[in-house]
């Protein structure tokens, strides 16, 4: 694991991330999209002010747009819709290092 996935607390998220980090090895970058973006939606889940006011609305638009987007549902709940399942290893880091550094930043 690299050092920065070692900062996060949460085990079962730094496990996700981890597992997402063997897969962006293997060349498996849907499934870096997928654990990166699952484990962003759920620190979004844990603390849903973090989907209120301006703190909300940066964390819906800073969420990288290549391929997947987060969403607010109706009832307020974060969800992140797949517009294709393909992916190159540039946007998966992406999605990855975005997951990382929010996690990181949250103190999970």
């Amino acid at each position: 694991m690299s050092a920065k996935t070692d900062r996060i607390k949460d085990a079962a998220l730094r496990e996700s991330l981890a597992s997402a980090q063997a897969s962006l090895r293997g060349g498996n970058f849907g499934d870096v999209v997928h654990r990166s973006s699952d484990a962003y939606l759920e620190m979004l889940r844990r603390d849903p002010d973090r989907l209120k006011g301006m703190v909300g609305m940066r964390n819906i638009l800073f969420f990288p747009r290549s391929g997947a987007r987060l969403i607010q549902e109706q009832d307020g709940s974060p969800a992140v819709i797949y517009d294709r399942e393909t992916f190159t290893f540039s946007e998966a880091i992406t999605y990855f290092e975005f997951a990382v550094d929010s996690l990181v930043r949250e103190g999970l």
